[in-house]
């Protein structure tokens, strides 16, 4: 593993979050004491959780930021974002809380189908795995033609479940038509993805999505791609960074990209 100088973490939640467990202040001193130049907390606003809650987190959360940014703002770059859930279960919500003027990054992730609850807990032994994943990229492109994110984070969630949960494995190729369908469209628009690295953390034994993938969005046109450890506790963040960055030398790129003020400021890999 090449140990790069320019090490960001684009994907970090804070006790914000309903499922996070540490506080803003916590992942700084973490992000500081670990060597990371940025981060960017991106913690939980998804729709089917309600217009106020996701109100609440999103102010809790800039105002913690406002706050560590006077603490910390010499050493760390902090990015504040937020990760919009299913966004087209409820567009105008998503519309409404993506266009805050005081959010650096906002990105577009889908954790469940409508009506239906987090892939974590899928009963995947007893489903149609091939009627999930079409299911799956269906909404994620529903997700793509809304626009309201700047990258699509931790595409092929579910697979870390199925590796983790159930053991199970899935032949993406066979799918490759939708998905290039997909990151065409977001490549189109000037939209991201993301490289998440909690299936390196989870059992998945690869990043989401994986080197595939990644190629495949630098084949449809795709020039921005953020990093991020989706650290839920503050001992995670930065959690094998660097690895995405050989995974996204591999993939063919030689900068990632950064957040401010829903810009993309591209960093070279070295």
């Amino acid at each position: 593993m090449t140990v790069y100088k320019n090490y960001y973490d684009s994907h970090v939640h804070s006790e914000n979050s309903s499922d996070a467990r540490d506080s803003v202040d916590a992942i700084c001193a973490s992000a500081e004491k670990r060597g990371v130049k940025g981060i960017s907390i991106t913690d939980h606003c998804d729709m089917d959780r309600g217009r106020e809650r996701c109100e609440n987190t999103k102010r809790k959360l800039l105002a913690d930021i406002r706050e560590a940014r006077e603490l910390y703002g010499g050493t760390l770059r902090i990015s504040a974002g937020i990760e919009l859930g299913e966004a087209n279960h409820d567009q105008e919500l998503s519309r409404s809380l993506a266009g805050d003027e005081e959010l650096d990054f906002v990105i577009g992730s889908l954790h469940n189908l409508r009506d239906d609850d987090d892939f974590y807990y899928t009963d995947y032994d007893n489903i149609d795995i091939d009627s999930l994943m079409q299911r799956y990229y269906e909404e994620l492109y529903e997700i793509v033609e809304g626009g309201c994110f700047d990258v699509i984070g931790h595409i092929n969630y579910q697979l870390r479940y199925m590796s983790e949960r159930a053991r199970k494995s899935v032949d993406l190729s066979r799918h490759y038509g939708d998905l290039f369908g997909i990151l065409q469209s977001a490549a189109r628009k000037g939209k991201g993805i993301e490289i998440n690295t909690s299936g390196l953390q989870r059992g998945l034994g690869d990043v989401i999505p994986s080197l595939e993938v990644i190629k495949l969005f630098k084949k449809a046109g795709g020039e921005i791609v953020t990093i991020g450890s989706d650290a839920h506790v503050s001992r995670n963040v930065g959690a094998e960074i660097f690895t995405a960055m050989d995974t996204l030398k591999a993939a063919g790129f030689d900068q990632f990209a950064y957040f401010v003020k829903r810009t993309p400021e591209m960093i070279d890999i070295e």
